[in-house]
């Protein structure tokens, strides 16, 4: 592993990810909920006794805001006020409070949008910024950050549940908006919105023929693939909390199952933080898809181990499939547009993974859930492996955009 080298940490550490680092702690603050949802989704079920088959619709409706916010950040760009983000932070902490006391369905459904949107925007402008310095890089780290955190969480809150009961657990997640406040507070430019005044129009002027061509077939592949993959991984982990309870596996192994992923996921994040390549991203992709069905089958009465087992392949072909993809499409890109572009697959899938996912469970076929996880990442692979059969056309490297900015 070249990753846990002392020139792999060094890396971490650069002047580029320094430039980067609060754009990296924003974008890790607002993917946060996803990689707790199991735990989240258990206790708000035990506060507001919430049916289990109703919690895919409840990560659909707050992905359906991740995707709108992320799609606004998308069209708005640079364009937007730097309050906007500080705005959409205090809004996300508002709707966070608000889960803990408010049990009625529609107006959780209405909370969980919100919120998803105010994270949406925040995290697609927070990873654009991010993505220009360092594309599989910054991809990897915020992962790194998230699950490190969804490690701490989802394992200190069924204790803090069982002590202060399920609404005062759900209402202490307000604390990532507040850390993202305090990052926006603190760091002037954390999500580069004056490089993309200052900077990004002079480079894609220089480069305006490459920039036309930014989203062509190959992009769409990858893209397809990212799509495709979040979709599996979504499909599969809205549903990883009900598949505990269907099991008979209490709160206490459910968390300890995704904070021993978290950890799993984190340490896969460091394997592939530097934008070198070791394994064939075609073996990348399959293996990937492999583990992304572990929980489906993982989930057994009786064995609390063989879950938290699946729990843990489960993220590290999560982690690795989007961190390889999503770095694999970000160099590839010639302009701040289609680095957003890149983003908000990522949202758009994991709205569409949890729907399919509960569009499944209440079809007439028990492994429902499972065939449509399983035709999701057949998708992804073969489009993974489409993309890399095509010619790779001359690009210009992301990376100039800090360069440039240095150079300024």
């Amino acid at each position: 592993m070249h990753s846990f080298t002392s020139g792999g940490l060094v890396q971490v550490f650069d002047s580029g990810f320094r430039a980067i680092a609060p754009a990296i702690g924003v974008a890790a603050l607002a993917i946060l909920q996803p990689g707790i949802d199991p735990v989240f989704l258990a206790l708000l079920s035990e506060a507001h006794s919430l049916s289990p088959n109703l919690h895919g619709w409840v990560v659909a409706a707050a992905q359906a805001g991740l995707a709108l916010g992320s799609l606004l950040s998308l069209l708005a760009g640079a364009r937007l006020p730097s309050w906007s983000f500080a705005a959409a932070a205090l809004a996300a902490m508002a709707a966070a409070l608000a889960t803990g006391a408010i049990a009625h369905f529609p107006a959780l459904l209405a909370l969980r949008a919100a919120h998803g949107a105010a994270m949406g925007l925040i995290y697609t402008q927070a990873m654009a910024h991010a993505a220009r310095h360092r594309p599989t890089g910054a991809f990897a780290a915020a992962l790194l950050v998230q699950l490190l955190l969804s490690m701490v969480v989802a394992a200190g809150l069924p204790s803090l549940a069982n002590q202060r009961g399920a609404p005062a657990a759900l209402e202490l997640l307000a604390l990532a908006p507040f850390g993202i406040l305090l990052i926006l507070g603190t760091c002037r430019d954390a999500l580069g919105q004056r490089a993309e005044w200052d900077i990004a129009p002079r480079r894609e002027a220089r480069h305006a023929s490459a920039s036309t061509r930014a989203i062509t077939s190959r992009t769409l592949l990858i893209a397809g693939a990212i799509f495709a993959f979040v979709c599996a991984n979504m499909i599969v982990w809205s549903l990883t909390g009900a598949l505990a309870l269907g099991a008979g596996l209490d709160n206490e192994t459910l968390g300890t199952a995704v904070s021993l992923g978290s950890l799993a996921g984190a340490v896969t994040a460091l394997a592939v933080l530097r934008e070198r390549i070791v394994v064939p991203p075609a073996l990348t992709a399959l293996l990937c898809g492999a583990a992304l069905l572990a929980p489906m089958l993982g989930a057994r009465p009786s064995q609390p181990e063989l879950f938290i087992a699946a729990i843990v392949l489960f993220n590290i072909g999560a982690t690795a499939s989007v961190i390889r993809c999503s770095g694999l499409a970000a160099a590839s890109c010639t302009s701040t547009r289609a680095l957003r572009f890149v983003s908000s697959m990522q949202t758009l899938g994991m709205i569409a993974g949890p729907a399919l996912g509960s569009l499944a469970a209440m079809g007439d076929s028990r492994n429902g859930p499972l065939e449509a996880a399983a035709l999701a990442t057949i998708l992804a692979c073969s489009a993974f492996i489409a993309w890399q059969r095509r010619p790779v056309p001359q690009a210009v490297p992301a990376e100039l955009y800090y360069e440039e900015r240095q150079a300024a």
